[in-house]
């Protein structure tokens, strides 16, 4: 349930009866709390999660497909933008299909994402903004300010889909999980983070300018009266339409289904995780 709805005590008592879980989420997403019945019901899925976390050949799998459906969606989107092709997107997608190794397959991805940025550099060419490289802790200017908090505002959403599909949001198979990071929610925003790409970039290009961004010490910031100005943008796109698979779906949706397909893979439903990219849309 998204931001202010309401439900009657009949209604809670029926879901309650019946044991529907209800996640309730804030209007700018993440997980706020849930309401659940008899407690149990996620005891086998979270089993199998965290048998598949031990298994090196499992946690591959799922991996490659996370890093594969990356590659593909910034490839995709560098030729939307007309950017010339990056060799290191290219050879780390055909890489990943043979890499038996995380922190090799990680370092393909790695390449690639600076690949990947130095396209956004030049597609940012001719606009109010420069942009030199991706750096985050803390966004030194407003480019990277606008990407680390449209990340944010994606992993909320992830966050949502993951504690509805019933999975341990810190049991990552790509991110090492450690110190209660939320790993499985970095892991579930890597297939969708040209998503985010794109719309930082639609953003920068056309609905901000310099001066809506402020200076704290080395940290850039959206001034409090414009970050109004990405939430309202990216409401708009979650309530997007996107067809999927022979169905219509709000982007919103979409998001909280990559979990799903997770689930689907560790319940044994399907034969490998098939996450959405770029080249979905």
């Amino acid at each position: 349930m998204l931001a202010h709805a309401h439900f009657s005590h009949d209604a809670i008592a029926v879901l309650l009866r019946e044991g529907i879980p209800v996640i309730f989420s804030s209007l700018r997403g993440g997980f706020r709390g849930s309401l659940l019945g008899k407690p149990g019901r996620q005891i086998m899925l979270r089993k199998q999660q965290y048998q598949a976390m031990d298994d090196p050949v499992r946690c591959m799998t799922v991996a490659r497909a996370l890093v594969q459906a990356k590659l593909r969606g910034h490839g995709r989107l560098l030729r939307q933008w007309r950017v010339p092709g990056r060799h290191e997107i290219a050879d780390g997608l055909l890489a990943s299909h043979h890499c038996l190794d995380l922190d090799r397959l990680r370092g393909h991805e790695g390449a690639a994402a600076r690949a990947f940025f130095d396209g956004l550099r030049q597609h940012l060419e001719g606009s109010l903004f420069v942009f030199e490289q991706r750096r985050q802790h803390p966004p030194p200017d407003p480019v990277n300010s606008v990407l680390s908090l449209v990340y944010t505002l994606l992993l909320n959403e992830v966050e949502v889909g993951a504690t509805a599909a019933g999975l341990d949001v810190s049991g990552g198979f790509y991110h090492s999980a450690e110190d209660g990071r939320p790993t499985l929610l970095m892991d579930l925003v890597e297939p969708l983070r040209p998503l985010a790409d794109r719309f930082s970039a639609r953003l920068l290009k056309s609905e901000l300018a310099p001066d809506d961004f402020q200076t704290e010490g080395d940290r850039c910031l959206l001034h409090d009266g414009r970050r109004g100005v990405v939430y309202r943008a990216w409401e708009r796109l979650l309530a997007g339409s996107i067809a999927w698979r022979g169905e219509s779906l709000s982007w919103r949706r979409l998001i909280h289904l990559q979990a799903r397909e997770l689930a689907h893979w560790l319940g044994g439903t399907t034969a490998a995780p098939r996450f959405w990219h770029l080249d979905d849309a």
